[in-house]
């Protein structure tokens, strides 16, 4: 077995195209919603590795041999995370504002290559993605902070973000009581630089396969 290692973005293509097959071979198309640091690594320039993917749950519409599919490949991938490296735990941060069709963004079709398409992958629109990341604001952990303040500088960017304000109108966009807390306000003021970068300006979405 490999050694337990963090999803690269070569990985995670790979993973789904090896999910993108089994769905194939089973006659079944399945939309997945992607969200957090695994979006980010589809679809920008600025986030290399994650130790899970964030989905929306499947319900109903996941098919029996799925379950067993995520774990095989987890084991031949040695993904860190094993089985739950396909994680899909975060329905309870997502916005009921939110729709598929106008917040998310067709990704790609796994698999990448063959004439069976078995998943479509969507991700979260730049403002959406950015009102999840406000949301959660995790910039005090430990272990994440600095890679969530990475994100988030990158996502005002992408925005086109200039002043705390309109960071704030775009959480309230999806979450109206969020965007009410002065302590993200101090947050933002704190460590966050609202400057249009010259060099290596960061890009989402992005096709990319």
């Amino acid at each position: 077995m490999a050694e337990r290692r963090d999803i690269d973005r070569k990985a995670l293509l790979d993973a789904f195209d090896r999910l993108g097959k089994a769905a194939a071979e089973n006659g079944t198309i399945i939309e997945i919603l992607v969200y957090g640091g695994s979006a980010l690594m589809f679809a920008s320039n600025f986030r290399y590795s994650t130790g899970d993917v964030d989905i929306a749950s499947l319900g109903d519409s996941k098919p029996e041999w799925f379950d067993a599919a995520v774990a095989e490949i987890a084991k031949d991938m040695g993904f860190q995370e094993e089985e739950n490296w396909l994680n899909d735990a975060v329905d309870f941060h997502l916005s009921r504002l939110a729709t598929k069709d106008d917040d998310h963004w067709l990704y790609s079709t796994f698999p990448r290559i063959g004439e069976s398409e078995g998943i479509r992958v969507f991700v979260p629109t730049a403002e959406y993605m950015l009102a999840l990341k406000l949301k959660a604001m995790r910039v005090l952990d430990p272990s994440k902070g600095e890679q969530e303040k990475r994100d988030i500088q990158n996502l005002l960017e992408v925005n086109s973000v200039r002043d705390i304000e309109s960071a704030m109108e775009i959480l309230g966009k999806y979450f109206p009581v969020s965007a009410k807390h002065d302590d993200k306000r101090f947050l933002m003021k704190q460590l966050f630089n609202f400057e249009r970068s010259e060099d290596d300006a960061p890009f989402y979405p992005v096709r990319g396969l």
